[in-house]
């Protein structure tokens, strides 16, 4: 029996030991959290400022919440990212000959700002500009219409994670 025992604790013993190479390993090679990025010691707390209904702002915030706080109080901030304007265009590329667009082009450009609470300017009105070319299908009415929708959404993810390697860039300077 204290042959049985002595097993049993050794295996657990073992057992405890991979468990413990195995996370140390994992951090070691650099694994993070899906969405997480390293964000300089003075960006922890930021207060993301613009309208509160914009999917870019509600990426900004998922996507900052894996890395740092977002608050909900300028006060409390130790950065204010601002987002001050947001736009998508339309642009013919083609047509047929019946005048029909046979192929778009969708734009998406934001300008956004980062400031301290004392409103020194980390980043000032810089411009980020997104575009994707697609075809329009004259037979398939429905899913040109839901392609513009899905390829705008996800314009707005990407400018959402560019602006998130940008401050994450600011780690370097």
């Amino acid at each position: 029996m204290i042959k049985n025992q002595h097993q049993s604790i050794l295996y657990q013993l073992l057992r405890l030991t991979l468990l413990s190479v195995l996370i140390v390993s994992l951090f070691s090679c650099g694994f993070k959290l899906r969405g997480a990025i390293d964000l300089p010691e003075n960006l922890q707390k930021i207060f993301i400022e613009g309208s509160q209904s914009s999917e870019l702002v509600l990426d900004l915030k998922e996507s900052l919440a894996y890395s740092a706080q977002v608050v909900t109080d300028k006060a409390d901030a130790d950065a204010i990212l601002t987002i001050s304007r947001e736009e998508t265009k339309n642009r013919t590329l083609s047509v047929d000959s019946n005048g029909k667009i046979r192929e778009a082009e969708l734009q998406y450009s934001v300008v956004y700002s980062l400031t301290t609470p004392k409103g020194d300017i980390i980043l000032n009105n810089e411009t980020l500009l997104l575009v994707r070319d697609y075809i329009n299908d004259e037979n398939d009415v429905i899913g040109r219409s839901n392609e513009s929708a899905v390829i705008t959404r996800d314009l707005k993810r990407d400018a959402a994670q560019q602006i998130l390697r940008r401050l994450q860039a600011l780690n370097g300077q």
